[in-house]
């Protein structure tokens, strides 16, 4: 049996209307606000979620290193 490392990862979502000069100023001012805790994305903004499994790297090393020694 192997064991294995399964990521999940969640994505919230929230859009902002915000009146600015251009775009790049747009995004700093949502920036700040949100590092200033002004918009605070919670289960209400969920907009998916993916899985990525992958064998434990520790235990595919060892794995790969008897079937080297094995071959030799």
């Amino acid at each position: 049996m192997k064991t294995y490392q399964v990521e999940i990862r969640e994505t919230l979502c929230m859009i902002v209307e915000i009146e600015a000069e251009n775009a790049q100023q747009a995004e700093a001012m949502v920036r700040q606000a949100y590092s200033n805790e002004e918009y605070i994305l919670d289960a209400e903004h969920f907009a998916g979620v993916e899985f990525a499994a992958r064998e434990k790297e520790i235990e595919a090393r060892s794995r790969n290193q008897k079937r080297r020694e094995y071959e030799r």
